[in-house]
């Protein structure tokens, strides 16, 4: 964590969010991503690389944070001859 004494200077407050303190509202949750889904509210980001050699560039990119969404390695099959 970068500039904390920043942060105490600033006098702001930092609070945790456990996803499973929320586990009774999992069915809730579940409606109202679904419906956005379907009304195409919701959309993902892919950041593919292809080639699964570039499989330990995309591993740093995940440490660095340089990916935006989803990283996803493609590995095609080889053609067939």
């Amino acid at each position: 964590m970068r500039n904390l004494g920043e942060l105490i200077g600033k006098r702001a407050r930092l609070q945790g969010f456990v996803v499973f303190d929320y586990a009774n509202r999992y069915p809730e949750a579940h409606h109202w991503l679904a419906t956005q889904n379907k009304a195409g509210r919701l959309h993902q980001r892919m950041h593919v690389l292809e080639d699964l050699g570039r499989a330990p560039e995309g591993l740093g990119m995940l440490f660095r944070g340089e990916n935006l969404g989803k990283l996803a390695v493609q590995v095609s099959a080889p053609a067939a001859s």
